[in-house]
């Protein structure tokens, strides 16, 4: 009789949201993730044996791990949308003038 069994990893990607990031300190999208550990019976996983939560900056690709609270919190403001934000279209008033162009330079002389 053959047993196959054996770990398997997979990663869920929960949201992408645009914050500061811890290592390089600048403002990008964060991809916040979760990566869980399963024990795995002829390839079907069976017994889960742990979860991380992490986040990725898209910036420089570093990779942090965050506890789980965070990542919920982080995951559903993402989820909530955004009101957009109307614009009106801008008035010649507000455009800035727009100066002359130079003058040609003089010929040059031999």
């Amino acid at each position: 009789m053959f047993l196959i069994f054996g770990i398997k990893r997979m990663a869920r990607r929960l949201a992408t949201v645009f914050g500061l990031c811890g290592h390089c300190g600048t403002p990008a999208a964060q991809v916040v993730g979760r990566r869980s550990t399963w024990f795995s019976l002829f390839f079907i996983p069976v017994i889960p044996l742990g979860t991380k939560y992490f986040s990725t900056c898209t910036f420089c690709g570093a990779v942090t791990r965050i506890d789980k609270a965070h990542a919920t919190l982080m995951a559903s403001s993402a989820d909530q949308p955004q009101a957009p934000v109307p614009q009106a279209p801008p008035s010649p008033l507000d455009l800035p003038a727009q100066a002359p162009p130079p003058p040609p330079a003089p010929p040059l002389q031999p």
